[in-house]
């Protein structure tokens, strides 16, 4: 099984970006801050003031496991999480968020759930919730089906954005263990477990609990553990690692001439993992494409930095892997060794 069974195709999704840069690029003004492959987009406000950062995403189809669960609010703080820890990759604290709920009629239970979610994690990472949009819109969605999505707004303490520059040969990746999916890879997981024939009350086969609890896991905020090392410039990049797996993600942070070695013999496959590629017989080039498989978030480091930030993110609560090595060479990610 492979991710464009499941209706989608990374590639497709790639090209179409490309075809829309020369857009986007023509509303620039000079003070923005070009970031080519960036996580969130960068801009002076005003003009020679302080730098502001923003980013905007969707939940995706988490929604609908989440619906089903009576967990929708648990869903709607994730995509507070994932636009948080999108800032953080640059150097950016969240200060507001705003939302956009749809259905084809509104429900109004799912959409209470869906706000205090949002409130609840964005008291959490320091953002006001300033508002949105509720729309109904029968013509467009399907009945019971909801979609979300937020745009969170962050600034840059001085002059520093954080955008991969400083990496250099030698570098070390530590990676940051996800609880999960996050909020990526769940068309293709919800396949695999309709599929199987499991439910989600099921036990997770090889790793305990129940699937549904396996695959709402929620998304990690990697704020709290990352703020002291960023404000002491013990980190030269970092990667979010969502959509397009840890490869398409760490390469959005190597300047050219650079390349990042992933060994993946380096941190244990979680169970969850497991069992998606072995019961949907997923092909592994696929499976790093479509899922985390269990590193949310990359840290590059100097090679004397790396010892002492991992043991500083496991005191703050991390679990850290050593996964990688930067060196010279075409930039892009080689993957070695096997999960």
């Amino acid at each position: 099984m492979r991710y464009r069974d499941a209706g989608v195709d990374i590639d497709r999704g790639d090209a179409i970006k490309q075809r829309i840069a020369r857009a986007l690029r023509a509303t620039w003004g000079p003070g923005v801050r070009p970031l080519e492959r960036g996580f969130a987009g960068v801009m002076e406000w005003p003009q020679g003031a302080r730098l502001m950062a923003a980013t905007l995403d969707g939940v995706g189809t988490k929604l609908h496991l989440a619906l089903a669960a009576g967990r929708v609010g648990d869903a709607a703080a994730d995509l507070v999480y994932h636009g948080a820890n999108d800032l953080l990759v640059h150097g950016a604290t969240p200060i507001a968020f705003l939302d956009y709920i749809a259905q084809s009629r509104l429900d109004s239970e799912a959409v209470i759930a869906v706000v205090e979610g949002l409130s609840r994690a964005c008291r959490e990472v320091g953002a006001a919730l300033l508002g949105g949009e509720t729309a109904e819109m029968p013509d467009t969605y399907r009945p019971g089906v909801l979609d979300l999505a937020g745009c969170m707004l962050g600034v840059i303490a001085g002059d520093r954005v954080l955008d991969g520059s400083a990496v250099r040969p030698g570098d070390r990746l530590l990676g940051l263990a996800s609880s999960g999916l996050h909020t990526n890879g769940y068309s293709l997981a919800r396949h695999v477990l309709e599929d199987s024939g499991l439910t989600p009350e099921d036990p997770l086969p090889g790793g305990g609990g129940r699937l549904a609890d396996a695959l709402l896991a929620p998304h990690r905020w990697y704020g709290p553990a990352l703020a002291p090392a960023l404000e002491a410039g013990r980190v030269r990049a970092l990667a979010h690692v969502t959509g397009g797996g840890i490869a398409g993600n760490l390469e959005r942070v190597l300047p050219e001439g650079i390349r990042a070695r992933v060994d993946a013999a380096h941190w244990p496959l979680p169970p969850l993992f497991r069992w998606l590629i072995a019961a949907g017989g997923i092909p592994l080039e696929d499976a790093r494409r479509a899922f985390n498989l269990g590193i949310g978030m990359i840290v590059v480091t100097a090679p004397a930095e790396s010892a002492s930030l991992a043991r500083d993110l496991a005191r703050a609560g991390e679990t850290c892997f050593e996964i990688g090595v930067v060196q010279s060479g075409e930039r892009g990610v080689e993957w070695v060794g096997s999960p």
